[in-house]
């Protein structure tokens, strides 16, 4: 054990994270000697696949040491998260799907071992040690504000949104939407007058019966507290300008109508859980007042606006670098 200790002393570490969006991939290496980061590089690559650009960064990180580590978030559609680490009463198996669950002390996450298999058959070149749940990345990233009363968490990526309810560190709802499958029904555009959006309390009961279970599933050991977030700041509000259409050139304005829809989509996302999450009895008396954002992409202020003045909740809204924090994951598997 101290010889394996002094080995790993003396060797460098490559923790590699790759995070996929619809359109872009994104790869970060943190280079560890001993306990600390000795040299942080960052590349994009267009798409999605694993190309050959992508494999002349990664490849010379793999020769240089025995110890390396490749991580992924999880962006399977068929994943969610469950409010107990005994799932047998939530998931269900059937012939044709099996699912993967992982423990996280109180409450669980799981996906589809198809959409896992697919992620580890894409980057088998490569070779995959972690696949990481976008909500453990999201309790990990909030760790310090979940102490508190019953609050919305989202995690926002390009394509897609974590959105969990935690209260005083309990998971009490949890969902993953995939945000391309939100079809609008009539694109909006920043220039035309916006219909009234409303929040009715209408009922939206989850359906987890057609959900399959894998029996087998592993526990994680409890992620560390991560640092103060106190300073979170909220996005400042925009300040109201008028400017003539034909001042905009066409591009922009494209621009702004595509950020404005994307983040109506986002809204209506939150507001369809916000719904299922009041549908259930046990959650009768957790009104949510917040919600805590982490962002990795550029958020236009609609989306802040609309949770603030169609919702009436208060919005907390932080950067985040998923490269990082895939990092910090596997830093905390005791590697």
């Amino acid at each position: 054990m101290i010889l394996s200790k002094i080995i790993h002393h003396l060797y460098l570490k490559n923790y590699i994270s790759i995070v996929v969006s619809s359109v872009m991939t994104h790869v970060s290496v943190h280079t560890l000697k001993g306990a600390k980061v000795k040299d942080v590089a960052t590349q994009t690559f267009d798409g999605d696949a694993l190309s050959s650009q992508m494999h002349s960064f990664i490849d010379p990180y793999l020769g240089e040491t025995p110890f390396h580590y490749i991580s992924l978030l999880d962006n399977s559609l068929h994943q969610g998260a469950l409010p107990t680490c005994k799932v047998e009463n939530f998931l269900e198996t059937n012939s044709t799907e099996t699912y993967q669950t992982i423990c996280y002390g109180e409450w669980s996450s799981y996906t589809s071992k198809i959409d896992l298999n697919s992620l580890e058959k894409k980057y088998s070149a490569l070779g995959v040690d972690f696949i990481f749940s976008p909500f453990a990345l999201l309790e990990n990233f909030f760790r310090d504000k979940l102490q508190t009363q019953a609050t919305l968490y989202v995690l926002v990526q390009d394509d897609s949104l974590a959105i969990a309810v935690f209260e005083h560190s309990k998971l009490n709802y949890a969902e993953f939407v995939n945000t391309r499958n939100i079809a609008l029904e009539q694109p909006l555009s920043t220039e035309e007058e916006k219909e009234e959006l409303s929040f009715d309390g209408e009922q939206l009961a989850i359906n987890l019966e057609e959900i399959e279970l894998d029996d087998e599933f592993s526990e994680l050991d409890d992620f560390a507290n991560i640092e103060d977030l106190d300073s979170m700041d909220e996005f400042d509000d925009f300040t109201d300008t008028s400017v003539r259409e034909k001042e905009i050139p066409k591009k922009e304005v494209q621009t702004q109508n595509a950020g404005f829809n994307d983040d109506y989509k986002r809204f209506e996302a939150i507001k369809e859980s916000l719904r299922a999450y009041y549908s259930d009895e046990k959650n009768a008396n957790g009104f949510i007042e917040s919600i805590y954002i982490a962002t990795a992409c550029d958020l236009d202020h609609a989306l802040k606006n609309y949770l603030e003045e169609e919702l009436f909740l208060k919005v907390f809204v932080r950067q985040v670098e998923i490269a990082s924090e895939l990092f910090d994951l596997a830093l905390r598997e005791n590697i």
